[in-house]
């Protein structure tokens, strides 16, 4: 029993290949599925050796009447095809776009083109020759020289002579053996000429150097390596065609029968509900679980658990099976790719995985944010810019995020969003509290100042406004003053002195009988000691010499403490005079 978990405690298929189900003939027509299901193969014959291989390759070919012409149990003859060309034809043919294409050699390249030359296949040939003329800039060299002689195409061979002497290492002894004495020759002078283009290019540090070629650079030293491939005849033509002793050997009919990956013995047969799919097992992966449980199978099929949908099983076929060369090219909707996506991480098939996600990125770039984070996590998708991004399109979305969209996103992508969004919030919430602040500065009434009583303004100053008293005296200037007239007395130990704020209009009498409420101005009073007028003293209640003054409603401190020294200038109010005191 096998089974797979996901996050949020997803419900997992369990696979149960192991119970026992009828055999594969046992099935009707009516259950197997149409295209998904191969069961027709033909046997082919090609330089002695037979191998089966799907009707649906032979079908499309130039062979088709001679295919329906055979009689049960007589194979098709490929005349003028190698089994390896065969083989190389097959593997090619069998490409896929979950696979890709990047492993083949020019040989199978070439081979492959060979036989769909025969089989006159059209869009399989051109897939192939769009494939080599790709390959000649990158595969090797010298197999594109060998091939390109092998197949007399005289186009084919001037790519790879222009890699070989555009690069920095020279020829080695076994490249000059493979070449021959002629091209070897040639090639070392078409060096040395290119090699005075460079240095009149500036571009001999660059290359010898080892560092990294700019665009333009790599152009300009590619035409020139062009130019000197031309200038020499024995590497922009053929060689003279040899002739092939023939091998007496080839002509016993020694037969052998081989199979490939497509043939009806690497097939494996699933069954979902009432339906049969029936593929080549390497479609699924090496390490998936039907590859794993194909195994434990035996002649019975491979069954797949019930809650498994059927339009995303068979999306997830389509996707596995779809071809570089079909025409026209295969497409899917956003929701196929989404169903072959589930499947494929349920089956761990982690190939697949990837490429639907790089398709789902390339494709679908405007999509929904929380279709795109459920789709990277079920290809389990590593920390990315391209995740960072959708990441931020929520965090900017007015609507909170939901248990479902939490569900389907999983928790590291929830987590992550749920920061951005708090992030994004607190910088709003600062934004609107700075522009509430600048509204309230701006209509806010300017603050009146009144320097001089009533009786002493002159005219065109400003007058005292109503209800309060027109006697007040304007403060010094770089005099310090006072907000209220309180009588310090002890507080408890451990206090400071902070006295309370007296509302508007409410101020404490003077023994004089006259209110004094100056502006606010920054003091250097440390002891928050009443202010004095001009001209008089201040009653200050005698306080012990080692007592410190306390503001009413405190606990008492400790009286040990040293008095200030401010405290014995109001007391001896003569030294210096009140008018001239320091602070």
């Amino acid at each position: 029993m096998s089974s797979i978990s996901t996050s949020y405690t997803e419900p997992a298929p369990r696979l149960s290949p192991l119970v026992p189900a009828a055999s594969v003939q046992d099935f009707t027509e009516v259950e197997r599925h149409s295209s998904l299901y191969l069961c027709k193969f033909i046997d082919v014959k090609a330089g002695g050796v037979i191998c089966s291989v799907p009707c649906a390759i032979i079908e499309s070919s130039i062979l088709k009447e001679k295919l329906e012409a055979l009689q049960v149990g007589e194979c098709l003859n490929l005349e003028g095809v190698t089994f390896p060309e065969l083989q190389a034809f097959l593997e090619v043919v069998d490409a896929r776009l979950v696979s890709g294409d990047g492993n083949f050699t020019i040989r199978q390249w070439v081979s492959a083109l060979s036989v769909a030359d025969v089989l006159q296949l059209g869009h399989i040939r051109s897939y192939v020759a769009k494939s080599i003329e790709e390959g000649l800039t990158r595969l090797d060299p010298f197999e594109c020289i060998e091939v390109a002689e092998r197949r007399r195409t005289q186009e084919w061979l001037l790519q790879p002579f222009r890699r070989i002497c555009q690069r920095a290492q020279p020829l080695s002894p076994s490249e000059i053996l493979r070449l021959g004495p002629d091209r070897a020759s040639a090639v070392a002078k078409a060096r040395e000429n290119l090699m005075k283009v460079i240095h009149s290019k500036g571009l001999f540090d660059t290359i010898y150097g080892g560092s990294r070629l700019y665009l333009s650079a790599q152009n300009t030293l590619a035409n020139h390596a062009l130019q000197v491939v031309k200038a020499e005849p024995s590497l922009s033509q053929l060689a003279p065609e040899q002739h092939e002793v023939l091998n007496t050997g080839a002509l016993r009919d020694d037969t052998k029968i081989s199979t490939t990956s497509l043939s009806s013995s690497n097939l494996i047969v699933i069954k979902l509900r009432d339906r049969l799919y029936r593929l080549p097992l390497h479609y699924f992966g090496n390490k998936s679980l039907i590859h794993e449980l194909a195994s434990k199978v035996g002649q019975g099929p491979v069954n797949l658990p019930s809650d498994l949908h059927t339009s995303d099983w068979e999306a997830y076929l389509k996707i596995i099976t779809a071809r570089p060369y079909e025409q026209p090219e295969p497409t899917f909707a956003f929701s196929e790719w989404m169903g072959g996506l589930r499947v494929a991480r349920k089956v761990d098939h982690s190939p697949a995985s990837a490429f639907i996600f790089s398709q789902i990125q390339k494709s679908y770039p405007d999509q929904d944010a929380v279709d795109l984070l459920e789709a990277a996590r079920l290809s389990q998708a590593p920390p990315s810019t391209w995740l960072k991004a959708r990441y931020a399109t929520l965090s900017e979305r007015p609507t909170a995020i939901s248990p479902e969209e939490m569900r389907r996103m999983g928790e590291e992508a929830s987590a992550e969003v749920c920061r951005m969004r708090e992030q994004a919030a607190y910088k709003r919430g600062r934004k609107e509290g700075e522009v509430n602040s600048t509204a309230h500065q701006v209509h806010q009434p300017p603050e009146t100042k009144y320097d001089l009583p009533e009786k002493e303004k002159g005219p065109g100053q400003k007058q005292s406004p109503p209800g309060r008293p027109a006697e007040m005296k304007s403060k010094p200037k770089g005099k310090p003053s006072r907000q209220s007239d309180y009588t310090l007395q002890d507080r408890p130990p451990g206090s400071d002195y902070h006295l309370p704020a007296i509302p508007q209009g409410n101020l404490p009498a003077t023994p004089q009988g006259k209110y004094y409420d100056p502006p606010a101005t920054p003091q250097r009073n440390d002891y928050n000691l009443p202010a004095i007028a001009q001209g008089k003293h201040c009653d200050v209640p005698a306080t012990p010499q080692k007592e410190r003054l306390l503001s009413p409603g405190c606990a008492t401190r400790d009286k040990t403490q040293s008095v200030p020294s401010m405290v014995d200038a109001l007391e001896h109010p003569k030294d210096p005079p009140p008018s001239k005191l320091p602070w």
